[in-house]
């Protein structure tokens, strides 16, 4: 639920003191910004997450007791209108493309490693608060090239994992013409510049609750979570194109 007169309600998920005040003096200086609770324990994230419902969680997986996704997804099922953004370590570029796969279909809106300029954060929380997303873009480049061919990792299919069952990748692209109407291929394709609802709508003369509907219709046709999702699968097809566009920061244009 966002909060009135135009203020992004935040809660900061994070044990370790020093990123706690790094988070807060990077989002300090923001008068839209209210942070509604600091946790340290995923219990208390779970809690107050339900309870306060912000419209953005940044969240550190550097707490005990579960796995980063078993904790999104108990997060989402309590507060499924909270966007969350992902505060996590740096590590190798395959560990990382695997874990941020992982995380997108979990359905998380951004993933942030704490090695990355702080000074993003305060503009991705904006991003995300307007149902945009932020990937770091080695990390997109990545998760890009790993779905365009299949490659074994522990357990299932990273393809499988993130994408939904009855799609074939390969044969998307072809099939979109006839899955989606003109209007939701055009919805997909100002989603992947990073676009919000009201801007989409502004770009192909519809009016906001069109565009919604019509967002809602594309997430049951391809049984994907979020926008993200959607996106990544409309990449990863060829649907829309990496090289048309910047992903460094999915952002509404101004």
């Amino acid at each position: 639920m966002k909060t009135m007169n135009n203020i992004i309600s935040i809660l900061i998920a994070s044990r370790q003191e020093e990123d706690q005040k790094r988070i807060m003096a990077a989002l300090s200086e923001q008068t839209e910004f209210f942070i509604t609770s600091v946790e340290k324990d995923e219990t208390g994230v779970i809690i107050r997450t339900e309870r306060l419902k912000p419209d953005v969680l940044i969240l550190d997986l550097q707490l005990s007791g579960t796995t980063g996704i078993e904790l999104v997804n108990m997060i989402i099922r309590r507060s499924p209108s909270t966007a969350i953004i992902v505060f996590c370590v740096n590590k190798d570029d395959k560990e990382n493309m695997i874990y941020a796969s992982l995380m997108l279909k979990a359905g998380i809106s951004g993933l942030l490693f704490k090695d990355e300029d702080m000074d993003k954060l305060a503009h991705i929380v904006k991003i995300v608060n307007l149902n945009g997303c932020y990937i770091n873009k080695t990390i997109n480049n990545n998760v890009y090239n790993e779905f365009s061919y299949k490659n074994q990792f522990p357990g299932q299919l990273l393809s499988e994992q993130l994408l939904p069952e009855q799609l074939q990748v390969k044969k998307f692209a072809e099939q979109a013409r006839s899955i989606f109407s003109p209007l939701e291929l055009g919805i997909i394709t100002q989603m992947a510049k990073g676009f919000s609802d009201v801007q989409i709508a502004e770009y192909l003369n519809y009016n906001e609750g069109t565009i919604k509907n019509c967002l809602t219709v594309i997430k049951r046709k391809t049984k994907l979570k979020n926008r993200i999702q959607i996106v990544v699968l409309a990449l990863v097809s060829g649907l829309v194109q990496l090289d048309d566009f910047s992903f460094d920061v999915c952002e509404p244009e101004s």
